[in-house]
């Protein structure tokens, strides 16, 4: 069951007690039903990120069946999470997935506040005794967008529409500039900070900007088809869409979309915690994990479509690495020399543009 802010339903009956320590429920506790909670950065209609963790509570409840209930409350603000966590948990939530980066630190504390309560944050940064983070590599779905977008673009400068200065974000950022570079190395990429996960205003107000600056291929990092509509509506401009197939939001600019799967993850997360196994794991997904897949490559000759494919393929063999140097910041500052490669917890920290990104840090 999906809930507002504003009218907080319990998703089933009979919840199951959980362990004092989490990471070893007893077999007695896994019998009983499982109250799943989930909280929503978005609306599940923002047909983006909360959309597909939407998709993905309903495969939870779809494979585990009458062992599961779930109680879901969307478009939380971060100012509100405190709030809906505590009653998530005094209703009976056992186990809980806090779906944005805005939420990891608030995660962190209610997490330490609940030792009885399994929490999952999707994005964050460290794991703690009841703590898991998870997450897709989607900076490889980025890096194709940067080859992709390198082909397409007449002004070889790409718009990037972004949320917030994270590091997932400024990861992101960076993998499609080194993408393009490997076509063009005269490639620029321009960004306007959105200010919001989901706001189609704001970000249609983004793109706009990014357009009239003479963008052609816009990119997002925000969740509604607000960009890649507006790339539509303008004409000769090409867009990606975020989190689901947008295809049909812009047939003539689509030209592909990093595809989001939590499904699988749920559902063994839960199986997990019925099971007795739950362990405070740290997942991060490319694109041979299934936690993701591109959507179809459309608006493009074949040798663009096939050029996409094979960068595509090599990523997710491991045959292409977005982050091996060199790596140079913006200031010129040279980060990692020539056959060196960031590391996971360095790429999961960048808090740093590459050379030919035009954004200042808001």
């Amino acid at each position: 069951m999906t809930l507002s802010r504003r009218n907080i339903l319990l998703g089933g009956g009979a919840i199951g007690a959980a362990a004092a320590m989490p990471a070893a429920v007893p077999p007695a506790a896994a019998q009983a039903p499982l109250n799943v909670g989930l909280i929503l950065i978005g609306p599940v209609g923002d047909f983006g990120w909360s959309t597909m963790h939407d998709q993905g509570r309903r495969r939870m409840l779809e494979v585990l069946g009458d062992r599961v209930r779930a109680t879901q409350v969307e478009a939380v603000a971060p100012p509100d999470f405190d709030r809906v966590a505590t009653q998530l948990v005094r209703t009976g939530s056992r186990l809980i997935f806090t779906t944005s980066f805005s939420y990891f630190q608030a995660t962190q504390r209610v997490a330490a506040q609940n030792p009885n309560v399994f929490w999952e944050n999707a994005t964050g940064t460290a794991t703690a005794r009841n703590l898991a983070i998870y997450n897709a590599r989607f900076y490889e779905g980025r890096y194709v967008q940067g080859v992709i977008a390198a082909r397409k673009s007449r002004s070889k400068t790409i718009g990037y529409v972004a949320s917030f200065p994270v590091p997932e974000v400024i990861h992101a950022i960076n993998t499609v500039m080194r993408g393009a570079w490997s076509v063009d190395p005269q490639m620029r990429i321009r960004v306007v900070w959105a200010g919001a996960w989901f706001n189609p205003g704001r970000e249609a107000d983004a793109a706009r900007a990014l357009i009239d600056q003479g963008c052609d291929v816009i990119c997002q990092h925000t969740d509604s088809p607000a960009p890649l509509q507006l790339a539509e509506q303008r004409g000769n401009v090409f867009g990606f869409g975020q989190a689901s197939d947008m295809t049909r939001f812009a047939p003539r600019a689509h030209l592909t979309s990093s595809v989001n799967n939590w499904g699988d993850y749920y559902v063994a997360r839960a199986r997990a915690v019925l099971d007795g196994g739950w362990q405070p794991s740290d997942t991060w997904g490319g694109l041979d994990s299934g936690m993701f897949r591109l959507a179809p490559f459309t608006n493009m000759t074949p040798e663009e479509a096939s050029e996409a494919e094979r960068i595509r393929d090599a990523l997710a063999a491991g045959t292409l690495q977005p982050f091996e140097g060199p790596i140079t910041r913006q200031d010129g500052t040279l980060v990692i020399p020539a056959g060196q490669r960031l590391t996971d917890d360095q790429i999961r920290a960048q808090n740093y543009f590459y050379q030919g990104i035009e954004v200042q840090m808001p």
